[in-house]
């Protein structure tokens, strides 16, 4: 499979990140010399928007695990981490894939403590607490 994209020059960093919240994922990639490039994704389908409010200290969840769960599967496991390269950091917010509808939202926080939140129908984002309390929906 193949991208689609290609950048020419010397790259120095690259992050992603849904700058428009529209549900799909959008890479910035910088270099040195010539300007930042933002490759605005508009083919994907989009998914579900997700943000985790964690603990005093660590209010975006670094460090937890999120996966998606379907009825008769869960999806691929997603990390929240900061730093993802050369002077570039991933959104915090998880753009996460919706091939089915999903039941709930698994999330492992840093410290081993797991919650599982019922994702309401037709959801675009949501938000969730470190106690697994569904914040807000949009």
């Amino acid at each position: 499979m193949s991208s689609g994209v290609r950048v020419f020059g010397e790259q120095r960093g690259a992050a992603l990140g849904d700058y428009d919240e529209d549900g799909r994922v959008d890479l910035v990639v910088t270099q040195n010399g010539p300007t930042t490039r933002l490759y605005h994704n508009i083919g994907a389908i989009p998914g579900l928007r997700v943000r985790l409010k964690g603990l005093p200290g660590n209010p975006s969840g670094i460090g937890a695990m999120l996966r998606m769960v379907f009825k008769n599967h869960q999806g691929s496991a997603r990390e929240i981490h900061a730093g993802s390269g050369y002077w570039s950091q991933d959104g915090l917010v998880q753009v996460m894939s919706t091939p089915a509808t999903p039941e709930s939202l698994w999330v492992r926080w840093p410290g081993g403590r797991v919650t599982t939140t019922p994702i309401p129908a037709n959801s675009k984002e949501i938000t969730v607490d470190a106690e697994g309390k569904l914040i807000s929906k949009r």
